[in-house]
């Protein structure tokens, strides 16, 4: 994402551009249809629809460092970025944060809102500067600007951009994560869309090489070898000839998901 999108002033003075920010902040947007259509998210609906969002639309001013949610909580609210800045990102499993993406004024986030059966946050949402946030119930933005029950929205978003999505998640994931537990949290995933249940775990019905889990994970052929062995010795995994049964209550605990 390119943060020429963000529209901020040239920067001449520390103090100078610090009372330009705060007063600009401090001023509550004018929503009409002509600023909301200048937003890129909106500007291809029609007045009426425009007209139809903004008397739906909560306008929130939000400090800088203020959190709008976290992880794990409830996916309920669709935000609509109108001006600052607002930062996603992710706790990795020493603590820190792992930086997901930079939203810019005009575009949509809190998007886990819009998808089937996804009932928490995926990232943790932070204003990084000063903001103004419009509100929005997701039902209510499907069903003003795209006419469709929101049922029917969601039954099509859970066949599309859902996967597109889940991978999203899984490489934002992968930062900061050890080979194994990319490891695991890749044969993880291979389970949970290509496994079948067994009393020993979760056989793998996808026959994968350890060249194909290299490419999956970011690794070297060998290192994937090694790294397999020693789950196996573990028991973390099984092999019952060719078919690897997976454990995925053990494999959990290794990427901290147990």
């Amino acid at each position: 994402m390119s943060m020429s999108a963000c529209s901020l002033p040239e920067k001449p003075e520390p103090d100078l551009y610090h009372a330009f920010f705060t007063r600009t902040m401090a001023r509550e947007p004018v929503l009409n249809v002509t600023t909301l259509r200048r937003l890129k998210a909106l500007s291809w609906a029609t007045d009426q629809q425009l007209e139809q969002l903004i008397s739906r639309m909560s306008l929130r001013r939000v400090e800088r460092r203020t959190v709008l949610f976290t992880e794990g909580a409830p996916s309920d609210d669709l935000y609509l970025l109108v001006s600052g800045v607002v930062k996603l990102s992710l706790r990795g499993l020493e603590g820190e944060d792992v930086l997901v993406s930079l939203v810019c004024p005009g575009e949509l986030f809190g998007i886990t809102s819009l998808m089937p059966g996804v009932q928490q946050r995926a990232f943790r949402s932070e204003a990084f500067s000063d903001c103004w946030v419009g509100v929005l119930r997701p039902e209510t933005f499907v069903t003003t600007l795209l006419g469709v029950p929101f049922a029917d929205f969601t039954a099509m978003m859970g066949s599309t951009i859902s996967r597109w999505f889940d991978l999203l998640y899984r490489y934002a994931h992968f930062q900061g994560l050890s080979l194994r537990q990319r490891l695991a949290l890749a044969l993880l995933e291979l389970a949970q869309k290509f496994g079948v249940q067994d009393a020993r775990g979760t056989i793998l019905i996808l026959q994968l090489t350890h060249e194909d889990l290299a490419d999956l994970v970011g690794a070297s052929r060998q290192k994937v070898t090694e790294h397999m062995k020693e789950l196996e010795r573990q028991q973390l995994i099984l092999r019952d000839g060719r078919k690897l049964i997976v454990l995925p209550q053990r494999l959990q605990e290794i990427v901290g998901l147990a």
